[in-house]
């Protein structure tokens, strides 16, 4: 069962690209996720409030961290392993309403930058919007090329990348599907089933 940590200010509880392997929930103090935000390129930081976890995305999808998550004020953080948090966000659907509220707030993140991006109208603006599609997919961000192809063929549906677009979120509907299914048999052996 997981237990609470304290972790001192200006301390890295983990590292954009190192391995994902625990969730995290903010019981006191300040964090900070710190990204490169897709149109500029510059850090972003966001706050995570007390209560809110942190590290799901990249430790349920089996993916490397998207950000730095930094202590801003000395802080308690409850850290969960996989399994652990798997057997209890079945258990309790508070949880998963967290979850998809987290996931809702990034998604919209996500199509404000796009939506700005598409609204910017460079010389080629498919070719920007196809290009951050292709940036998402070589990072493994399936949800999020998922996302921008499709943007691009509402967009696009005849650009000059309509076919190389269409091919690419084919790709990124498989590997999220296969992500899933990963992730359902994940679940279900966590269960404590036999096998």
């Amino acid at each position: 069962m997981p237990k609470p940590m304290q972790f001192k200010t200006g301390s890295l509880i983990y590292a954009q690209g190192e391995d994902a392997d625990k969730v995290y929930v903010l019981q006191d103090g300040k964090v900070s996720l710190v990204y490169e935000d897709i149109e500029t390129g510059n850090d972003m930081r966001e706050q995570v409030q007390p209560g809110e976890f942190f590290g799901i995305k990249s430790a349920l999808g089996r993916y490397p961290r998207e950000e730095n998550a930094i202590v801003i004020d000395d802080s308690i953080l409850m850290v969960f392993t996989i399994p652990e948090f798997e057997t209890m966000a079945v258990s309790n659907t508070k949880i998963i309403f967290k979850m998809l509220k987290v996931l809702s707030n990034q998604m919209r993140r996500i199509h404000l930058q796009v939506s700005n991006l598409i609204e910017k109208k460079p010389e080629d603006p498919d070719a920007g919007l196809f290009l951050l599609g292709e940036k998402f997919l070589k990072r493994k961000r399936f949800s999020h090329a998922q996302y921008v192809f499709k943007s691009y063929l509402t967009h696009y549906p005849s650009g000059k990348y309509s076919i190389q677009a269409l091919n690419h979120l084919q790709l990124a509907e498989i590997s999220l599907a296969c992500t899933d299914d990963d992730q359902g048999k994940n679940i279900s052996g966590s269960k404590g089933g036999k096998g």
